[in-house]
């Protein structure tokens, strides 16, 4: 049975980009702030960093976010820079030193409809 791995390797700034994107159509993902920092959490979590603005003060306070929003968050990525990827699938993250990676297995009958997708948009 053929099988199938694709990969998306989003830059450090394509990813703090792409949270922003989605805070903007999700108000209540992250409060208004500037992202100073993202990393790996603790079971596949990911911890966002946020300096918030109160009057005078800056207030730097870390969120986390859930495993399936990091991958909600790259779907979105892709879809609004016209990169192809298929629905169905086993999609995961990582990150790393080059940044963050969404990883698609796509196996039998899963792949075969992602290629009739992908065919379809040609």
């Amino acid at each position: 049975m053929a099988s199938e791995l694709r990969q998306i390797v989003l830059s450090d700034e394509e990813f703090t980009s792409s949270l922003n994107s989605f805070r903007r159509t999700h108000v209540d993902f992250l409060p208004n702030g500037e992202i100073v920092k993202w990393e790996a959490g603790d079971k596949g979590t990911l911890d966002v960093t946020v300096n918030i603005k109160g009057g005078s003060t800056i207030n730097k306070m870390t969120f986390t976010v859930e495993p399936q929003d990091v991958i909600d968050i790259l779907v979105r990525f892709c879809m609004e820079n016209n990169v192809p990827v298929p629905r169905a699938g086993d999609k995961t993250w990582r990150s790393g030193d080059n940044g963050i990676t969404l990883s698609i297995a796509l196996v039998g009958a899963e792949l075969e409809r992602a290629n009739i997708d992908l065919a379809a948009l040609a």
